[in-house]
């Protein structure tokens, strides 16, 4: 009998999409059967985000109800579990290693482990060095359901025929919180929607040097005011108020330039080719924002 890696999922579709690539890999190293526990982290009503990879053809099956740890006795099973992990010689559990800084960075150790079955992994691997390496199967598992409403569209056929630059800004990036907002939250989330305007106006100049009349298309989770950085006589505005779809038109897009975020970064990785100029931010750009994981970038993406 094959053994079992169960993935646990968590967090909203970009995070999904690094996590369950990242399993994916995992498995065909390990030679394990992959699942994907799409309820435990899910389970908290405070929970702002749900599954979402359902908009993908994976191939991963849901894992049975007795691989996930539902409810107030699944919490206590899964703690008093992994706390036993720690003195064991043989894991049932990979956790990924956070620094005292709550930072992450590829752990190529990660295939060499002493696994016990099943494995259950957690984690973000916000990098493609778990995956790369099965890269064409990943962009197999990531593709997209329901896509024949898209032959007619004519944003699609703008961003086909032209040399289209994705971009994206985020907004409210430190307002989205299970929390009590604060004035803080609000005031840094309106420094890195000013550093992501100048990172992106700057980049932008650089992609008219290099490239023959680019035409550029903005993605944002909030369009409020950036129409007065990015006049929509020279910027067309995408949204089609469906993250799949909105991630599929980004992903065809010729040329991205590319925010700290992980659903812009896999706009880019999955529409990524030779042709491609992908444009990406200096770890030191942002005044007030760090990156997870030291290795979120791809080595071939131009730092600006």
């Amino acid at each position: 009998m094959t053994k079992k890696l169960i993935l646990r999922l968590s967090n909203n579709l970009g995070n999904q999409m690094f996590m369950y690539a990242s399993a994916f890999a995992l498995s065909k190293l390990l030679n394990r059967e992959l699942f994907i526990d799409i309820e435990t982290a899910y389970s908290d009503k405070r929970n702002i985000h749900k599954f979402d990879l359902d908009k993908f053809n994976i191939s991963a099956q849901k894992a049975p109800s007795n691989f996930m740890f539902l409810g107030t006795i699944g919490y206590i099973k899964r703690k008093s579990l992994k706390y036993l992990d720690k003195v064991k010689i043989k894991k049932n559990f990979y956790i990924e290693p956070r620094d005292v800084n709550k930072s992450t960075s590829f752990d190529k150790n990660i295939r060499n482990g002493n696994y016990n079955d099943p494995l259950f992994v957690e984690g973000h691997f916000e990098t493609e060095k778990y995956f790369n390496m099965f890269s064409d199967d990943i962009k197999n598992e990531f593709k997209f359901k329901n896509l024949t409403h898209f032959e007619n569209n004519n944003i699609l056929k703008d961003i086909k025929s032209t040399e289209s630059v994705s971009i994206c800004v985020r907004q409210n990036r430190f307002s989205e919180r299970k929390r009590d907002i604060t004035p803080d939250d609000d005031k840094n989330s309106n420094i890195f929607t000013q550093d992501q305007i100048k990172y992106i106006n700057k980049s932008i100049e650089i992609i008219k040097s290099k490239i023959n009349n680019p035409k550029f298309f903005l993605w944002s989770n909030d369009f409020k005011n950036l129409d007065s950085f990015f006049p929509k006589n020279n910027f067309t505005f995408v949204s089609t108020n469906k993250i799949d779809n909105d991630l599929y038109l980004m992903s065809q897009s010729k040329h991205h330039i590319v925010i700290p975020s992980s659903f812009n970064w896999w706009g880019a990785w999955l529409g990524y080719s030779k042709k491609s100029f992908v444009i990406r931010p200096s770890d030191e750009h942002f005044s007030n924002f760090n990156l997870n994981n030291r290795d979120f970038w791809p080595d071939d993406w131009s730092i600006v």
